[in-house]
């Protein structure tokens, strides 16, 4: 059996495996993708006044840091140390926004779909869920 091959043909043969063989080379050689860290933030300062770190939440703008202070005083705080909002404490009459003393500390601060929660805890061990304009969600009584 005798098979005839024309130039054409065998001129596109050659080039379709010319190439093939330059897409897997260029593929296999190429240098590898190097991923930079992003420079890092100049630094920023939160003052002592804040009171202590309580959370480091992710959300929608970045890195917060959650800080209560000795009065009570829940402040929001981005990465870079400025301050995103604070929510006051209040002894007997109600403020918009703001959280009853009686609550006690805050121990955690969470994200999810509905925003961003707090968790306080009273003297008598009482757990209270906080959304971020102080409506109470919900407690949990230890025994």
């Amino acid at each position: 059996m005798i098979i005839h091959v024309t130039r054409k043909s065998l001129l596109g043969v050659c080039a379709a495996l010319l190439f093939l063989a330059g897409c897997f080379l260029g593929i296999h050689l190429q240098s590898p993708n190097v991923v930079h860290a992003a420079p890092s933030v100049t630094e920023g300062a939160v003052p002592k006044s804040y009171g202590r770190l309580v959370a480091a939440i992710a959300d929608r703008i970045g890195t917060g840091l959650v800080f209560e202070d000795k009065d009570g005083v829940v402040r929001f705080v981005s990465i870079t140390g400025m301050k995103e909002g604070q929510l006051n404490r209040y002894d007997e009459k109600a403020t918009q926004g703001g959280i009853p003393k009686s609550y006690g500390h805050l121990v955690a601060a969470v994200v999810n779909g509905k925003g961003t929660g707090l968790v306080f805890e009273d003297a008598d061990g009482v757990i209270r869920f906080v959304t971020i304009t102080g409506v109470m969600e919900g407690e949990l009584k230890r025994e």
